[in-house]
């Protein structure tokens, strides 16, 4: 079997991935849903196929993955330029192809039954033909021939013409046709070295490109391989240990009719793990490079690695010397191997490059890059509500931010980098020069210091154009003459400003869960000012749980505010429970958990849950911004910091005049509320139905982590007896004839 793909956490030691800690956990994610690889097609049981056109790239190439040159394989068949080019049948009989064929692969016959004394009947097989039967499940379709018959039988009795024919349902073959479509080269060029380039480079998209699942890379963007498909989901979700080729990232036709002695070498950064995916090197999950024979139409294995440790990036020169490889449609492909099932065993793919007249130690590449992406220029969070901004706009913004430059040249070079922000409601463009390159930066990682609000810059978001919410263009610079790649020099940010608090960059690396029932999570904000609360947002992750764990669907919890940890003291805990929700139209994509009613909050508040079952839920879990001080956990005894460096994607909602999420349907409040008497009870509650809750019905206890005290009838007037339960916080559910929750409510018991 597999190895265990989660770190189970289960003593008490020092922070970091390896930490431990009791009852918590991280694991890789299982899901990224694609918003363009699950773009909806026809459904109309007609097969389809696009054949993506693409313009063949010239030498020399290159690609650092800063912006997004893979195709998108998403065509339908309204798409502007898209044309039907030809349709494939399945059967075909000496040439031709009509929509009604039907054919049994075992003889048909005709029988003939002549009613003389003694009667006699005569079987005769019915004509055969040689059919093409092709293969529509897959392009260019398979083709074979076989013996057919017709898909009938036929019986002629000569006392009572005329024949009388039998169709055989369902036969063996019937007709069926594929629609191919021809898809023309996607628009747009690239600057390369000055001179423009066609745009797509790869002519699939099943990587993901990020630029915040890898560590160090070398550019502001890498290609990331895993066990998840184009489409964001596994390859094989149903099996949990399964295992194979995965992600493929295959280049255009490149024309490379040279003589191998101009010296062609493809070169490429590599690294295994990062921040996302598994930490166990496994042999088999590896990383190759292929390359492909036009003439032969193979492709040959030409670079492979087995799975390693986490380590800095490295370069790889691969020389292209046979004559196979040196022709006009030559390409290329990088593949891994995989665990299927999920977001498993990454490999991060930065700066490939192809080119003419280099050697073997080529490794120079002029060109200086930003190294890792920024999600905020505010104190703290990296979103903070309109309204609260306004009331202290220098307090919110950041005093300074920390950046990093890679020169990637082997010689020092002479780099200038500021910043610039605009709001893009309108208003003046703020542009800073923050500084200069330090001498000995050659082949180096250059920590740059750009002020916010402070000196000389002291800049403060300008929202005199917005009206309760605010988005901010802002953008790091780095300029360095020559250079060879403009498109990593510079980093962009949206600085939203509208109703929520966020500490995370809005990227999930990781899932986080808690295992036990009656685990509380804890999110610890500051806020600015006196606010009113009404929801959470969180962004779960579908995380394959090793069998036999349950789905974290199947996980329950109760969203929970508190104002102190330490004693505990809960201001709000939503009568209703939730489970963990998803949204399936783009990767990272929050769910909007509604409090029962909004209340007033000030202060130190902490957002989370308590947690009624065992499932591990698996919370986003950002590992490139380490709030790790503001996350607090218990299952058992008091709470405590969590062991794990990042932050939780989980964010706190205020009321809004003007609410970003005002488009997404809000949760149903659903049942009717409850109310007791007395509250707090001792040995005797009644239950009071505010809206008119009628006839027989039945009642469900439960205490504060979800577990069933009782479950008894209810006549609508008797009152319950609550004498049996001890002292605490439990929540009613009234149920109808079919088990539905038609009425709920929190009852604090006290003897």
């Amino acid at each position: 079997m597999k190895h265990l793909r989660t770190l189970t956490i289960i003593g008490a030691c020092c922070a970091g991935l390896g930490a431990i800690a009791q009852g918590e956990l991280l694991q890789p994610l299982s899901a990224r849903p694609s918003h363009h690889g699950s773009r909806v097609k026809i459904d109309d049981g007609v097969k389809r196929h696009f054949e993506y056109q693409f313009i063949t790239q010239q030498v020399p190439l290159m690609d650092d993955f800063s912006i997004d040159r893979t195709r998108k394989r998403n065509a339908t068949e309204t798409d502007a330029g898209v044309t039907l080019d030809h349709t494939v049948y399945r059967l075909e009989v000496d040439g031709s192809s009509t929509p009604g064929m039907r054919y049994m692969t075992d003889t048909t016959f005709r029988t003939v039954i002549d009613a003389s004394d003694p009667p006699v009947t005569t079987r005769i097989p019915l004509p055969s033909v040689m059919i093409t039967v092709r293969d529509l499940s897959v392009y260019p379709p398979t083709s074979s021939v076989v013996e057919g018959w017709p898909a009938y039988n036929i019986r002629d009795s000569l006392t009572a013409p005329p024949p009388d024919t039998t169709f055989i349902d369902p036969p063996s073959l019937v007709q069926d046709s594929l629609l191919v479509y021809l898809v023309p080269p996607a628009e747009g060029t690239y600057m390369m070295n000055n001179v423009a380039t066609p745009l797509v480079l790869w002519q699939d998209d099943d990587v993901y490109i990020n630029g915040t699942y890898p560590v160090d890379p070398p550019t502001i963007g890498v290609a990331t391989f895993d066990g998840l498909a184009r489409t964001g989901y596994p390859y094989d979700f149903a099996n949990y240990t399964s295992h194979g080729r995965a992600d493929r990232l295959t280049s255009v036709p490149i024309d490379l009719d040279y003589p191998a002695s101009d010296s062609i070498y493809l070169s490429f950064f590599y690294q295994a793990k990062g921040l996302s995916g598994d930490t166990f090197p496994q042999v088999i999950d590896s990383l190759l490079l292929e390359f492909y024979a036009p003439d032969e139409q193979t492709w040959y294995k030409a670079w492979a690695i087995p799975y390693v440790d986490q380590a800095p990036f490295q370069q790889v020169l691969v020389p292209i010397t046979q004559s196979r490889f040196l022709k006009p449609d030559f390409q290329f492909r990088f593949v891994n191997y995989a665990t299927l099932s999920g977001s498993f065993d990454h490999w991060h793919l930065d700066y490939v490059r192809l080119g003419r007249q280099r050697s073997y130690n080529d490794v120079r590449i002029v060109d200086v890059a930003w190294v890792m992406p920024e999600a905020s220029v505010l104190q703290t969070y990296t979103s903070i509500p309109f309204d609260q901004f306004q009331v202290a706009p220098g307090s919110a913004m950041a005093l300074q931010v920390n950046e990093r430059i890679r020169n990637l040249d082997i010689n020092d070079r002479l780099i200038e980098y500021g910043m610039t922000a605009v709001n893009e409601d309108g208003g003046p463009l703020a542009s800073f020069v923050n500084g200069v390159s330090p001498n000995n930066n050659a082949a180096s990682i250059i920590n740059t210091t750009h002020p916010i609000n402070s000196a000389p810059n002291f800049f403060v978001f300008d929202n005199a154009a917005s009206t309760d919410v605010a988005f901010h263009d802002v953008r790091f610079l780095a300029e360095a003459t020559p250079d060879i790649n403009q498109y990593n020099d510079t980093m962009r940010l949206t600085q939203e400003l509208s109703n929520y608090y966020a500490y995370d960059d809005g990227s999930a690396e990781m899932g986080y869960s808690l295992n036990q029932a009656g685990a509380k999570l804890a999110y610890r904000f500051d806020l600015i000012g006196a606010d009113s609360l009404r929801a959470i947002r969180m962004y779960f992750n579908p995380v394959a749980n090793q069998p036999p764990d349950p789905a974290p669907t199947q996980g329950s919890f109760l969203l929970t505010i508190w104002t102190s940890l330490s004693p505990e003291v809960i201001q709000h805990q939503n009568f209703s429970f939730s489970s963990p929700e998803y949204r399936l139209d783009g990767i990272d994509k929050f769910v909007e958990y509604p409090l029962d009613s909004a209340i007033r909050v000030e202060g130190t508040i902490y957002i989370g849950w308590v947690q009624t079952n065992a499932v591990k839920m698996n919370l986003g879990f950002d590992r490139n911004r380490n709030n790790r001080t503001k996350i607090h956990y218990q299952t058992s005894g008091s709470f405590q910091n969590t062991s794990f460096s990042g932050s939780l994607m989980m964010r706190p909602v205020m009321v809004s005049e003007v609410d970003p999420w005002a488009s997404i349907d809000e949760t149903d409040h659903g049942p009717t509320d409850l109310l007791f008497i007395p509250n707090p009870a001792s040995d005797l509650v009644r239950i009071l139905t505010p809206g008119g809750i009628t006839g027989r019905s039945s009642v469900r206890c439960l205490d504060a982590v979800g577990r069933e005290v009782f479950h008894e009838n209810w006549n609508g007037t008797a009152p319950m007896n609550t004498a049996s339960l001890t002292n605490g916080l439990y929540v009613l559910h009234l149920l109808d004839d079919d088990g539905d929750v038609i009425g709920q409510g929190r009852l604090v018991v006290q003897h």
